[in-house]
C-alpha cells in the first residue's frame, strides 16, 4: 500500500493502547504491519505493546511536571483551567508517550530508522536532577526606570513603583522620565498588561520599552528578543511596535515578533487581525500582512519578504511547547539555551545544520528535552557544569 496514503500510524497505535481503535482501523493497522517484509513494523508494534517498555516511556514522560506547567500557564495568561481527572491524565500521558516514541522513530525527515532491535533511550551524560544547574525557565523579569532604579518581578508580582533598589545597569532604558523598560533575562518569561489593556508576553532574553502612560495621539513601544502581542483596539489611537529598523502599525491584533541579536532577520507573524510594516523613519509605502503570513525583514540589507506559516508553530513557546518544523539544530539549541540558560558547542560544525521536526515540552527537565532530540537524530549530548557539547555518538 502506498505510504503517502497511510493514516497516521502513531495515532492508530496510541488508540490501540487506549482501547479506542475501531474495527476498520484495526484492519488497517494489521495490513500496515504485514505489508512490511523486513519485520521492522512488527517489531515496533511488539515494543509498543510491551508493558515494561511502555512503563519506562511513561516514567520518562512523567519527568515533565504537568501540574507545574499548568500553574505557570495560569499565571502567565491569567486563565483558570478546569481540573483534569487523574485517570484521564494518566491515559493521555501514556498515549502521548506512545506517540512520542513512534514519532521519534518515524518523523525525523522521513528517515528510515531500523526498528528490528529497538533500543532503550540513549543514556545522557547529565547530573542527577536534584543537583543539575540546567533547569527550565521561570516567570521572572526586572523593571527598570530611567532614574536607574529597578525592581525584581516574579509570578503574581504587581508592577508598581515600590520595592526599588539601586540599579547596577543604568544604560538599559532611554532618557525619557516616563519611560520604563521590562527586561526578561535568560531562563525567564513574563507577561505584562499595559495601561491601555494591551497584553504582552515576553520570551527569554527579551526587553520591552514602553511609556508609563501612552500619549493621546498614539501608543508606541520598542521590542528586542521575542514577544507575543494582544493589542487592545482603539480607533483613534494607533499602536506602533518598533524593532531593529522596522515599524509595525497595529489595528487590534494578535501577532508574534522575533528579533534576537543572533538572528539575521526580524520575523513578524500575524495570528489574527491586521498589521502593516515599513522601514522605521522612512516614508515608504506600508506593506499589509494578513493572518497566517509572516514578514521576514533582513537586518543586513533591509529587504522584506513574505512567507505563509502556521502561527501555532511560531507561538508554541507561549503555550508551553517548543515546536520545530524543518528547523536547524543550531537554531533549536539557541532557543533551548535561552530558556534553560546554558552555553553549547558542536564538535562538528556539520551537526549544527541538521534539520528537525517535532516538539519538546517547554517545562520539561533538561534531561528529558535532550533525550527527545537524541531519539530523533544521530547526535549525542554531554554536559559539564553549564556547558553542553553536541557530537556524533561514539
Amino acid at each position: 500500500m502506498p505510504e503517502t496514503t497511510s493514516p497516521n500510524i502513531a495515532i492508530l497505535i496510541s488508540k490501540l493502547l487506549t482501547g479506542t481503535l475501531s474495527e476498520s482501523e484495526t484492519c488497517y493497522l494489521n495490513e500496515w504491519v504485514t505489508a512490511d517484509t523486513t519485520g521492522r513494523r512488527a517489531a515496533l508494534l511488539k515494543m509498543m505493546l510491551d508493558n515494561d517498555q511502555l512503563t519506562r516511556e511513561y516514567r520518562q514522560r512523567t519527568l515533565v511536571d504537568i501540574e507545574s506547567a499548568l500553574r505557570e500557564m495560569q499565571v502567565r495568561i491569567s486563565i483558570a483551567q478546569a481540573p483534569v481527572r487523574r485517570k484521564r491524565r494518566t491515559i493521555m500521558a501514556a498515549a502521548a508517550s506512545a506517540a512520542l516514541l513512534i514519532c521519534s522513530s518515524l518523523w525525523y525527515l522521513g528517515r528510515d530508522v531500523s526498528l528490528s532491535e529497538p533500543a532503550a533511550p540513549t543514556a545522557v551524560a547529565v547530573p542527577d536532577d536534584t543537583t543539575s544547574i540546567i533547569r527550565p525557565g521561570i516567570t521572572k523579569a526586572v523593571l527598570w526606570q530611567s532614574s536607574g532604579s529597578s525592581m525584581q518581578l516574579r509570578a503574581n508580582d504587581p508592577i508598581t513603583s515600590g520595592n526599588k533598589f539601586p540599579a547596577t545597569r543604568q544604560d538599559i532604558c532611554l532618557t525619557s522620565p516616563e519611560e520604563l523598560c521590562l527586561e526578561v533575562p535568560r531562563g525567564g518569561e513574563f507577561k505584562i498588561i499595559l495601561e491601555d489593556s494591551t497584553e504582552v508576553w515576553l520570551n527569554s532574553e527579551s526587553t520591552l520599552r514602553y511609556p508609563e502612560t501612552f500619549s493621546p495621539g498614539e501608543r508606541r513601544v520598542e521590542i528586542t528578543g521575542e514577544a507575543y502581542f494582544a493589542i487592545h483596539r482603539e480607533e483613534d489611537r494607533p499602536f506602533y511596535v518598533e524593532s531593529n529598523g522596522m515599524e509595525i502599525k497595529v489595528y487590534g491584533t494578535t501577532f508574534n515578533m522575533r528579533s534576537y541579536a543572533d538572528d539575521d532577520n526580524t520575523y513578524t507573524t500575524l495570528e489574527t487581525g491586521s498589521i502593516s510594516l515599513k522601514k522605521l523613519g522612512h516614508k515608504s509605502a506600508e506593506i499589509h500582512l494578513s493572518p497566517g503570513h509572516q514578514a521576514i525583514f533582513n537586518k543586513n540589507d533591509s529587504t522584506l519578504t513574505m512567507a505563509t506559516v502556521n502561527p501555532e508553530v511560531i507561538t508554541g513557546w507561549r503555550h508551553g511547547r517548543f515546536v520545530f518544523e524543518g528547523q536547524s539544530l543550531r537554531s533549536i539549541m539557541q532557543d533551548l539555551a535561552r530558556w534553560y540558560d546554558f552555553k553549547f558547542e558542536f564538535t562538528d560544525p556539520a551537526i549544527a545544520s541538521t534539520k528537525f521536526n517535532g516538539n519538546i515540552p517547554r517545562y520539561a527537565d533538561f534531561n528529558t528535552a535532550i533525550t527527545i532530540l537524541e531519539n530523533c537524530g544521530d547526535i549525542s549530548f554531554s554536559i559539564t557544569g553549564n556547558k553542553v557539547t553536541i557530537s556524533h555518538p561514539q
